[in-house]
């Protein structure tokens, strides 16, 4: 999507969410969005290994997840702009959401959930995902549905999300560093380090559902 068409679908957006003010300018949130993408790539496809694709989530699940940065319920690690007019400099998530208003949230929510998740190209042990999706049916799928490719359940695509990105979640999990559902806490204490290693590579073989 060009730059016209971005601000024009931002227009609508911040039109939608708040008439009265058109709040956060169109013009505003497309800047926001420029630095989004300088890390997570145009649309959200992530090109970068440890970066997740952030594109075709849901927007429930996006606008959740840069609350949870800005109320200290997930980690703020630094990570080095890959792209864009910073790139090269150290930044984290914490900075990236710092001042950002609920209608400027919900803006970037619903920009990044009308792209396409995009695949990155990984290979995989196809031998270890056998057992990753056993472990997935047996324990994740209550809540990650489809191999944890559906959108809408509100749970994140972890289908075809890049390994690295997965395996930090899984260490930031295990080590209480972020918040997590009641009811997945006892499911993530009880695995063992194989046991991630197989379900990270049972997510790596799939893709979203369209």
């Amino acid at each position: 999507m060009g730059r016209m068409g971005k601000e024009f679908l931002l227009l609508l957006v911040t039109a939608a969410i708040a008439p009265a003010s058109v709040v956060a300018s169109a013009q505003d949130i497309a800047a926001i969005i420029d630095d989004c993408e300088s890390c997570h790539g145009r649309g959200g496809a992530s090109a970068w290994k440890d970066i997740p694709v952030i594109g075709g989530m849901s927007a429930f699940y996006l606008d959740a997840q840069l609350h949870a940065y800005q109320d200290g319920y997930r980690p703020c690690g630094e990570v080095e702009y890959p792209a864009g007019p910073e790139r090269g400099l150290v930044g984290d998530m914490c900075e990236a959401v710092d001042g950002l208003d609920a209608t400027q949230i919900a803006a970037i929510a619903d920009y990044f959930a009308e792209q396409v998740f995009i695949v990155p190209d990984q290979q995989a042990d196809r031998q270890l995902a056998e057992q990753g999706e056993e472990l997935h049916e047996r324990l994740c799928a209550k809540c990650h549905s489809e191999g944890g490719g559906l959108a809408f359940d509100d749970a994140g695509i972890l289908a075809g999300q890049w390994r690295g990105y997965l395996q930090q979640s899984f260490r930031q999990f295990r080590a209480g560093e972020r918040w997590q559902p009641e009811k997945m806490a006892p499911t993530v204490e009880q695995l063992d380090d194989r046991d991630v290693e197989a379900l990270v590579e049972f997510y790596v073989t799939r893709a979203p559902v369209e």
